[in-house]
């Protein structure tokens, strides 16, 4: 079991790695294709100077092609820059997604649930000893929250199925309540993040349409800014919203099926309960 986390974690670890570098060279990429560099138009004392001097074009071109590294060196700050307003709210909405992801990762792989086969393993102690057998067994499994929540239960149930009912429901809420820790964030994040891209688009694009309407003479230079900073905001916000769902959903489901072994192995102990009660009645 311990081996098996261990992988899921290394792979889950090496995906969203795999994932930022991604994103990180498809934002660089698409800036440098974004800027290009454009010739200044020749005039007429540079038309002389060609003529007279021919070998004067090497140095010009060596520092044309300096000009598309050093832009794309610094891509990044300058698709946030031009993304407008709207990009720190999602850099804010990020770095918390990111501190809660790692968090909840951190959790759920040093923390101690359910092993696998737990509950065909009490199935087994019950056919074999009844009640005595589930005591052995939890006595085995210490150190588990599956454990803790059926002792629990049965300390205060006095060998009543519904006061060991209601017992299993209030120590499965106290522990539900720090596994669901942090996920209204993450889903928070996971909603709002797109929204607020959204928005930033809807700016963009009056930025773009009040331009065409101050301009004398409308062609692409004119709304390009408007345009760019609007699908640069989108892209953001998916971005940050993305991730943040995925896990989500992964610890969502974790949460879930800590919950359904809970809830199997209280009904075992449950119907062992009510047949020690109907045999007392008999």
């Amino acid at each position: 079991m311990n081996v098996s986390c261990n992988l899921t974690k290394k792979n889950i670890t090496l995906s969203f790695v795999i994932t930022m570098i991604t994103v990180i060279a498809i934002a660089g990429k698409i800036e440098a294709q974004t800027t290009p560099t454009t010739p200044a138009a020749p005039t007429a004392e540079t038309t002389q100077n060609a003529e007279t001097q021919p070998e004067t074009p090497a140095p010009a071109a060596e520092a044309q092609s300096e000009t598309p590294s050093q832009d794309s060196e610094i891509g990044l700050v300058k698709l946030f820059v031009t993304g407008g307003w709207s990009m720190w709210p999602l850099l804010l909405s990020s770095i918390v997604g990111f501190g809660v992801i790692l968090e909840r990762m951190y959790f759920f792989f040093t923390a101690k649930l359910v092993r696998k086969g737990y509950n065909q393993d009490l199935q087994d102690a019950i056919d074999a000893s009844g009640m005595q057998g589930v005591d052995e067994f939890l006595k085995a499994n210490e150190g588990q929250r599956i454990t803790d929540v059926l002792k629990n239960g049965m300390e205060v149930s006095q060998n009543d199925p519904e006061i060991f009912a209601a017992g299993i429901e209030r120590e499965a809420g106290e522990v539900m309540t720090l596994l669901e820790k942090g996920l209204t964030v993450l889903s928070a994040v996971s909603t709002i993040a797109p929204l607020v891209g959204f928005l930033g688009t809807v700016s963009g694009m009056i930025n773009a349409f009040d331009a065409i309407a101050n301009a004398d003479q409308v062609n692409a230079k004119v709304v390009a800014g408007g345009i760019k900073e609007a699908l640069i905001t989108t892209a953001a916000g998916l971005i940050v919203a993305i991730p943040a769902m995925t896990f989500y959903q992964y610890l969502q489901g974790r949460v879930g099926f800590f919950t359904s072994e809970v809830e199997e192995a209280a009904n075992k102990i449950y119907k062992e309960y009510l047949k020690l009660k109907a045999g007392k009645k008999a």
